[in-house]
């Protein structure tokens, strides 16, 4: 095997298109790598840079005198999250998913590095903006250089029975963030808290490049993209998208004034908050895209180029509509919770450190069961058979904070720590279920883009909750508003019996009789 200390020498673009070309049967390398170690470090490796963006984004803007509107709609910051699967296809087709984690954990940590300069000298919002929204870019794209490798590396059977060391690195990266990166930055400041995890990222880069099995054969250099790229070709693309993405983080003021004055000339929108106003927005075009899969399948339809083989491949599968629709809708009551937990929690009297303890000791650790056991279940005895007791664990334990919100209710501490441990306990179970029937929707021929497309869609609730939660629970009322994360929850179960890939290991190929 080609050892990675005898490229070192190699550019950039020549050592993203060699690195993972040796070994093309993920049970036929010699790496000494347990995939018990390298999944593990991959999805930490995934969840630390995604908890970075969506955890310190809101404390660092508001200490830099952002508005409570601002701070608020960073949560569009998810948009790559939601729209990476516009450029899924390109891991699929240039270079390795090797490559691909290696290069994007490269720019992750410089551009944290370039973070804490800028925070040490005073950067202004724009430039912060600006910086949390390449973060974003790059991170979107190593998952999918993660998921994609994840899928690579394993076959299907062990792609079940990792799936909840996946899911336990993952929150063990964001608890990481959460917890000690928010106190080292408390203590020491920006410049020392975002250089720690700029380090973090490059530990993992280090490790990854080492160990990280050789799986597959890459299918183009990566210097045939960088080649496009320079020629032009990406370049309309990426400068939408990079504006589709600065204008909210950047110009969310402008954004917030706009739908104020539309909600101002239109009479039943007079008490919606611009917010509101883009939470509709991002719904509506959400849908819009669900009703227009048929006429996009036809307009791909006989295409040659990369994306449109990948999407119509997804596209071609049997109620591929029911599917997406189960997918987007399976976590919404949960989006909806995470978002107005910790403020309600701290009304209700837990400080500070009592919800650190609580939510990342006893609920990370619920949680860690919940999806390691919820992993072990699955492989043992088959999505069907668990899939109704997860989701009913995940969804029924919503319930729990609108009992805590009763007016005549005094929960003690030792209440909502339980609360909060049953509750991550079942949305441990809940990701175990959703991530395995995410894997069962992937076909073999493009696995990293039909994982990018289904993961990003299913982040979409995520963006619509974090938009418009605050002003829903402000309208609501607590109560109220923890029973309707309850009610969000419905229609996913409603779409169970309906969904397919349940009983299957997963989609047809392409090429099987009747696909």
């Amino acid at each position: 095997m080609v050892r990675d200390s005898q490229i070192l020498h190699q550019s950039l673009p020549s050592l993203l298109s060699r690195a993972g070309l040796k070994t093309t049967a993920p049970k036929q390398h010699r790496s000494p790598s347990s995939p018990h170690l390298w999944v593990s470090t991959t999805y930490f490796a995934e969840g630390f840079p995604y908890a970075v963006v969506h955890q310190l984004a809101e404390i660092l803007f508001r200490e830099l005198g952002a508005s409570l509107q601002v701070i608020g709609l960073t949560s569009l910051l998810h948009l790559p999250y939601n729209l990476k699967f516009l450029w899924a296809p390109l891991a699929d087709g240039f270079a390795t998913k090797r490559s691909w984690l290696l290069g994007t954990e490269v720019l992750l940590a410089a551009t944290l590095v370039g973070m804490a300069l800028m925070t040490s000298a005073g950067a202004l919002l724009g430039a912060t903006a600006l910086a949390f929204a390449i973060l974003a870019l790059a991170s979107a794209t190593h998952d999918i250089a993660v998921d994609g490798y994840y899928l690579e590396a394993l076959d299907e059977r062990n792609q079940s029975k990792f799936v909840g060391y996946r899911a336990m690195a993952y929150k063990i990266a964001t608890t990481a963030v959460a917890g000690p990166l928010v106190i080292l930055v408390g203590r020491l400041g920006w410049l020392f808290g975002l250089l720690g995890a700029a380090l973090v990222m490059s530990l993992l880069f280090a490790y990854h490049f080492v160990y990280l099995p050789h799986v597959e054969t890459a299918r183009r250099p990566a210097a045939d993209l960088l080649r496009a790229i320079v020629r032009g070709k990406l370049l309309l693309g990426a400068a939408l998208l990079s504006g589709l993405l600065l204008a909210p983080s950047v110009s969310s003021g402008v954004m917030h004034r706009l739908g104020g004055s539309i909600a101002a000339r239109v009479s039943w929108l007079g008490n919606v908050s611009g917010a509101g106003v883009v939470a509709t927005g991002l719904l509506v075009a959400l849908l819009a895209l669900l009703g227009m899969l048929p006429l996009i399948k036809r307009r791909l339809a006989g295409g040659t180029s990369l994306y449109a083989r990948a999407f119509v491949d997804f596209l071609d599968q049997p109620r591929v509509g029911r599917a997406l629709a189960f997918v987007i809708l399976f976590r919404v009551g949960e989006s909806f919770l995470l978002k107005m937990r910790y403020p309600f929690l701290r009304q209700a009297g837990m400080t500070l450190e009592e919800y650190g303890w609580a939510n990342g000791g006893f609920g990370g650790a619920a949680a860690f069961v919940g999806t390691l056991l919820g992993g072990w279940l699955i492989a043992r005895h088959g999505l069907h058979r668990w899939i109704w007791p997860m989701v009913v664990s995940q969804n029924m334990l919503n319930l729990l904070y609108a009992l805590l919100a009763l007016p005549q209710s005094h929960a003690g501490l030792p209440l909502l720590v339980g609360v909060i441990s049953f509750e991550s306990f079942g949305a441990g179970l809940g990701t175990a279920a959703l991530m395995v029937y995410i894997m069962r929707c992937c076909r073999p021929q493009f696995k990293a883009a039909h994982m990018a497309i289904l993961t990003a869609l299913m982040s979409v609730s995520f963006t619509v909750a974090g938009v418009c939660s605050g002003f829903l629970a402000s309208s609501m009322g607590y109560g109220l508003y923890f029973l309707f994360t309850f009610i969000a929850t419905l229609p996913a179960m409603i779409l169970i019996p309906f969904v397919p890939h349940l009983g299957s290991a997963g989609p047809p190929r392409a090429d099987a009789p009747g696909s």
